[in-house]
């Protein structure tokens, strides 16, 4: 999965055109209404622009390529994530909740990402469970399984977001963060496009690895070898 997604970079980039252009009639329409959003408002808009194109294109490549996948799976696992509004909020207030009990890093926009991600993954891979009941396993129930292999997965998952960070910035990670601790001063708005591009693409990399774990039992691919 992970190479079709870098294959079909083209189509990545159409998704994305078209979430951004939602995005932004959406910030019309709230300007007209005299409600501006604040720097944490439009932070989750490009979190929630990121997620739901690389959901999509990750729909796009699930379907290619598992082969248990049955017809029409794509489009029924867009409308999943585009309708599922109501428990995007739920499972965020679940990964608001295992953040607390995991401890806060201390970087508000790291922790946000961490629980708007986290519950984006887990509400595409609901969506994977009640459409394709993999294994027997119901939407809650892969749901929960994906997301506890993510979490196996989490320094895996940040070796990730710093490796893309640093290669699309061209800039140190750790630095870059520092500085913004110390002088408790945002980064500049390329750096905070970059920083939640890399989260977004770490989420996205070590779900296909959880996606093909999960799909894929030991036992079945030890009978393929």
């Amino acid at each position: 999965m992970a190479d079709y997604l870098g294959a079909e970079r083209a189509a990545l980039e159409s998704i994305m055109a078209q979430e951004s252009s939602r995005a932004l009639h959406q910030e019309f329409l709230l300007a007209e209404s005299g409600t501006l959003p604040d720097r944490q408002a439009r932070l989750q808009r490009i979190r929630a622009v990121g997620a739901r194109a690389w959901l999509r294109h990750l729909a796009a490549a699930l379907q290619a390529e598992w082969s248990d996948a049955p017809d029409g799976m794509q489009g029924k696992l867009e409308l999943h994530v585009a309708r599922g509004q109501d428990r995007l909020e739920a499972l965020e207030l679940e990964e608001d909740a295992a953040l607390e009990r995991e401890g806060i890093s201390g970087d508000v926009d790291a922790d946000r990402r961490r629980v708007t991600l986290g519950a984006y993954v887990r509400l595409f891979a609901e969506g994977v469970g009640d459409i394709a009941t993999p294994n027997g396993r119901s939407g809650p129930e892969f749901g929960r399984q994906i997301t506890a292999i993510m979490r196996r997965e989490d320094a895996e998952r940040r070796a990730i977001e710093k490796a893309a960070f640093e290669a699309w910035s061209g800039s140190p990670m750790e630095g870059i963060l520092e500085t913004a601790r110390t002088t408790a001063a945002s980064p500049e708005p390329d750096i905070v496009r970059v920083l939640e591009a890399a989260g977004v693409w770490s989420y996205i990399r070590v779900l296909c690895t959880a996606l093909g774990t999960a799909l894929d039992p030991p036992q079945r691919a030890a009978e393929g070898a």
